[in-house]
């Protein structure tokens, strides 16, 4: 007989009760959620926020727990009952993105810093970004991503804008400040863009044209890996951080 169990995060997790076990034609027809890059069976079609957060291991100190659904993000709210889309939708995705507030560089980078950035900017071109990516590839100061599509919140104001990332000289060690978009974007739907950078953000984009978008990420609350980039926050952490501030209203 079948174990009536599935594995999420290296634990057992009992199937809903009368589940039993189905066929492999049925399992590809099984609604599913990704937590935590995981895919997971939900089989009666609804999983409740609590059920989430447990199979993501509970809390995490300086994360903050997302949903994903399409190009709409939430804070997973443990109240909430969310309904996977299945294999022929977009299913619901649900991971850990360091805590955020909406609220030194160009100097001498070290070959370290230079290699980590040009691995993980390449990647995410290779990826992420089929209309293109920019890159400093001197001083890997900054990469910017051409037409980066903004969610439909924003379709009002503008449906794509190029979009700035500026790497501190610390990176990896330190986050970005911010990101930067078109100059001619007048507003944001929240009001978080600025003709100004703040929180000690570069100040040279703004010089050339661009406007700043304002979230940075609390102290404490990156944690990249030195050995493996991959298996901490990275660039890719980032680009999820600002595909969620972007669909959010409010904090």
């Amino acid at each position: 007989m079948r174990p009536q169990f599935t594995i999420v995060n290296g634990r057992k997790v009992p199937l809903s009760q009368g589940q039993g076990v189905v066929s492999q034609t049925q399992q590809q027809n099984v609604p599913y959620a990704i937590i935590n890059g995981k895919r997971i069976p939900v089989p009666n079609g609804q999983l409740s926020g609590q059920e989430i957060l447990n199979q993501m291991g509970g809390s995490q100190s300086g994360r903050r727990p997302v949903i994903q659904e399409g190009l709409q993000f939430e804070q997973i709210d443990p109240y909430k009952t969310y309904t996977p889309r299945g294999k022929k939708g977009q299913s619901i995705k649900a991971q850990w993105i360091p805590e955020r507030t909406k609220g030194s560089f160009y100097g001498p980078r070290d070959a370290f810093s230079k290699q980590i950035i040009a691995e993980q900017v390449f990647d995410v071109a290779l990826h992420l970004f089929k209309s293109g990516i920019s890159f400093d590839e001197d001083n890997a100061d900054w990469t910017v991503v051409n037409k980066y599509v903004l969610p439909p919140i924003w379709h009002d104001i503008a449906q794509t804008t190029d979009l700035q990332i500026v790497f501190p000289t610390e990176y990896p060690a330190m986050p970005p400040i911010g990101f930067y978009v078109n100059g001619g974007i007048e507003n944001a739907p929240d009001g978080h863009l600025y003709t100004q950078a703040y929180h000690e953000a570069a100040k040279e984009p703004i010089e050339a044209g661009w406007k700043w978008f304002c979230v940075y990420i609390q102290p404490g609350s990156w944690r990249p890996s030195r050995r493996n980039w991959r298996q901490g926050d990275n660039l890719w952490t980032y680009f999820t951080m600002i595909s969620e501030v972007l669909a959010s209203r409010g904090a």
